[in-house]
């Protein structure tokens, strides 16, 4: 995927010559995730299934510019850590290699960090004037803030994603400027996480699975 986000920057900035106009704006997004992943226990090689759906805000910041064909290639950044999802589970026994119950509850919440979708839009032919499609890859750093009572702490990592999306645009009542609303879906891939390790040398595994995400997005903007 990387190979893939490299092309599209090369032609984002070969294409620039042929652009009519350059276009910036701000955009929300109401969105929705779906994700699930295996949690492996130190010591005990315990492993735990878990999976969580929710909804979450994410403001960004786009610039895009209008082809001759009428095709539009666009920058989408996120301009901070965006909170997708958070989790927590009490245990009644966190070091399971003694003869002793400890109880603890671990607590993390899970951001979007610099992430960067470069995207193409396509006109779509159809009686309602505006109609697009959008293809996008996008790159972020999947940010873990952690809270762990079993004293494990684990790193961040970038990860890759490809969207697909339908829209509409049009100008603004007021003339001054134009909206968009859109539809897409994402897919993302997963990571292993490995936790830092104990006194014993060994540490707790997390295993992402790839993800999904959907959402509905408003963007307005204006043309230089």
């Amino acid at each position: 995927m990387k190979k893939i986000l490299v092309t599209l920057f090369a032609t984002l900035f070969a294409t620039a010559t042929y652009a009519q106009n350059y276009s910036i704006g701000v955009s929300g997004m109401a969105l929705y995730y779906d994700a699930s992943g295996t949690e492996t226990v130190k010591s005990s090689g315990e492993t735990h299934d878990k999976s969580d759906t929710g909804l979450a805000p994410i403001p960004s910041l786009f610039i895009e510019t209008e082809l001759d064909t009428g095709a539009t290639i666009g920058l989408d950044i996120i301009p901070y850590s965006a909170k997708v999802g958070d989790a927590s589970n009490s245990r009644t026994d966190c070091d399971t290699d003694d003869g002793s119950d400890t109880a603890c509850t671990n607590k993390v919440d899970v951001n979007f960090k610099n992430h960067i979708t470069l995207y193409v839009e396509g006109p779509i032919p159809s009686a309602i004037d505006g109609m697009y499609f959008k293809l996008g890859v996008s790159n972020v750093t999947l940010e873990t803030d952690e809270n762990l009572d079993t004293g494990s702490t684990y790193g961040d990592a970038d990860i890759m994603g490809v969207s697909l999306g339908i829209g509409k645009k049009a100008a603004l009542p007021t003339g001054d400027g134009f909206y968009k609303i859109e539809a897409s879906v994402s897919r993302y891939e997963g990571h292993e996480f490995t936790g830092s390790q104990d006194a014993d040398s060994v540490s707790n595994k997390v295993k992402l699975d790839d993800f999904n995400t959907a959402g509905i997005r408003f963007s307005v903007g204006k043309t230089f």
